[in-house]
């Protein structure tokens, strides 16, 4: 078969599923893509994914970002035909979140999450990670909703047995009438008996215990970087 001059060929063992992870991610370091698609044997070598992912913002499939005032410096995000290539083939995505998509929260938020499923994958109890992008597919366009737009759902294997629970990640503290909306909506919750929050510090720790003490749904809470360090 003969292609046009300039198009590309998209792998199934290696484009298609670099593409999904990176609009599972939102915004995504080098160095996470490239652990993700070696912990999914998807790429071994790093000469290899380097070459694989130029091709793939050569023919503007991903983006690339220049964030000189966080730590990484460079992340990707899915491009819009990078998402409309994968909806093409069934992927749930609604659509990206225009409100501050691009703020320097809003991608450390989603670089500090990478970290916490990285972590998870490394263990090898992580039955299923379900990103942000299906749960918020689901959210607008089914009538099978969550109470809210879970920053994951996370099922884990222990002793023979899954047991899932919802995710959220909080980095900065929101204003208590924030708070007072998602304990309300929690409780009203029937696909997940636990919430866990994870938070970027024990003083925020301390403040959501506080928060949510009298909530009676089972919320659970800890320091990401304590429960899930980095390697």
């Amino acid at each position: 078969m003969r292609y046009l001059k300039g198009s590309i060929v998209l792998s199934e063992t290696k484009d298609y599923p670099l593409l999904r992870r990176v609009l599972h991610c939102t915004f995504v370091a080098p160095d996470q893509l490239f652990q993700f698609m070696k912990l999914e044997y998807c790429a071994s070598s790093r000469n290899a994914f380097d070459n694989r992912v130029r091709r793939l913002l050569d023919h503007q499939l991903l983006l690339r970002h220049q964030i000189p005032n966080i730590t990484r410096g460079v992340v990707y995000s899915i491009s819009p035909a990078g998402a409309s290539e994968l909806i093409s083939r069934g992927e749930y995505y609604s659509g990206p979140r225009e409100s501050g998509r691009n703020h320097t929260g809003h991608v450390q938020h989603a670089l500090e999450l990478n970290d916490i499923h990285l972590a998870l994958r490394r263990t090898g109890e992580l039955a299923r990670w379900t990103p942000e992008s299906d749960i918020r597919s689901r959210n607008e366009l089914t009538n099978i909703a969550f109470v809210k737009d879970y920053d994951a759902t996370v099922a884990v294997r222990l002793d023979g047995s899954e047991y899932q629970f919802a995710l959220e990640y909080e980095r900065t503290p929101k204003a208590r009438r924030h708070y007072l909306a998602i304990w309300e909506r929690i409780e009203a919750e029937t696909e997940f008996d636990q919430v866990l929050y994870l938070v970027s510090n024990h003083d925020l720790l301390s403040f959501l215990v506080r928060e949510f003490y009298d909530c009676n749904r089972a919320v659970h809470f800890g320091c990401g970087v304590i429960f899930f360090p980095k390697p």
